[in-house]
C-alpha cells in the first residue's frame, strides 16, 4: 500500500469515527456503543502519518470528540450509581454464573415477609378459660342493662302489615298493570318512548316512583330497554310475561335536577 493510499484511507476512518461521535453526542446512539478501545488504536495507527497542517487538525478533532464520549460515558455512569440502576445483561449473567444454593442463600437474604403467625398456646388456652370463669351469665349482663321485662310475641293484624307495606302486593300489581297500560298508551307508533319522557313527573317524588316501575317492568319481562348512542328508550311487551325474560343488561341511571322536577 502506497504512502498516499495509507493517509487517504487513515483520514477516512477518522472521519467516520468524528461522524460517529458527533452523533453520539446528539443523543442518537448510546455511547457505550463505541469501543474506545478501538477507536483509540485507529488514532494511534495513523498519528505517525501526519504532516500536514490539516492532517493534525482532523487528528485533534478525532481526539476531542472520542474524549467527549469517553465524558457521557462517565456522567452515564455516575447517573447510573447514583439511581442504584443494574444494566439488566450484566445482572443476567451474574444471575447465570449463581449457583442454586447461592440463589437461595440470596433470597432468604433478602426476603421480607409481613406475616405474623400465630399459634394456640398453653397460656394463652389459661388465659382465655380465665376470661370465661369470670365472665358474668348472660341474665346476670342483662340485668345491669335494666331493659325490662322480656315482651313476648305479638301478632299483627292486617291494618299494621299495611302500614309496614307487607300487605300491598295485590294493591302493587294493579299500579305496575295500570303503568304498562300508561307506556303502551304514550308509547308513539315505532313502538319506543323516551325513558325521560316517561319517567319524569311533577316532582322528584313522582319520578323516583315512576323510574322504579320501570325498573319493575323491565325485571319482570313486561318491558325492555334499549339504548342508542346517548338515549335510551322503553319498549313495552305484549303479554303473556315472563319474569325470567328480563333485561340481562343492568342500567344504572342517576336522575339529575334538571328532570327530577326539584
Amino acid at each position: 500500500m502506497t504512502e498516499k493510499v495509507r493517509k487517504s484511507s487513515g483520514r477516512r476512518e477518522l472521519e467516520e469515527l468524528i461522524e460517529t461521535c458527533t452523533a453520539i453526542e446528539n443523543r442518537r446512539f448510546n455511547p457505550f456503543l463505541l469501543d474506545i478501545g478501538e477507536a483509540l488504536r485507529i488514532i494511534r495507527k495513523n498519528s505517525k502519518n501526519w504532516e500536514t497542517l490539516r492532517d493534525n487538525l482532523l487528528d485533534m478533532r478525532a481526539i476531542t470528540s472520542l474524549a467527549k464520549v469517553v465524558g457521557l460515558q462517565s456522567a452515564n455512569l455516575r447517573f447510573q450509581s447514583s439511581s442504584l440502576f443494574v444494566d439488566p445483561a450484566m445482572l443476567k449473567q451474574k444471575i447465570n454464573a449463581m449457583s442454586r444454593e447461592q440463589l437461595a442463600e440470596y433470597l432468604l437474604l433478602s426476603w421480607h415477609p409481613v406475616v405474623e403467625l400465630e399459634q394456640i398456646t398453653e397460656a394463652s388456652t389459661k388465659e382465655a378459660v380465665e376470661y370465661w370463669n369470670q365472665m358474668l351469665s348472660f341474665f346476670e349482663r342483662r340485668r345491669k342493662l335494666y331493659p325490662g321485662a322480656f315482651e313476648a310475641p305479638g301478632s299483627a293484624d292486617s291494618v299494621e302489615l299495611t302500614t309496614l307495606r307487607i300487605l300491598e302486593e295485590k294493591v302493587f300489581s294493579k299500579k305496575l298493570e295500570d303503568f304498562w297500560k300508561h307506556l303502551k298508551e304514550r308509547t308513539p307508533d315505532n313502538g319506543k318512548i323516551d325513558y325521560w319522557t316517561l319517567v319524569k313527573g311533577p316532582n322528584f317524588a313522582e319520578t323516583v316512583s315512576r323510574a322504579q316501575m320501570v325498573s319493575f317492568l323491565v325485571s319482570y319481562g313486561m318491558a325492555t330497554l334499549e339504548k342508542k348512542r346517548e338515549k335510551l328508550y322503553v319498549v313495552a311487551k305484549e303479554p303473556p310475561f315472563a319474569s325470567r325474560e328480563g333485561s340481562p343488561v343492568s342500567f344504572p341511571i342517576p336522575i339529575p335536577n334538571e328532570v327530577s322536577g326539584r
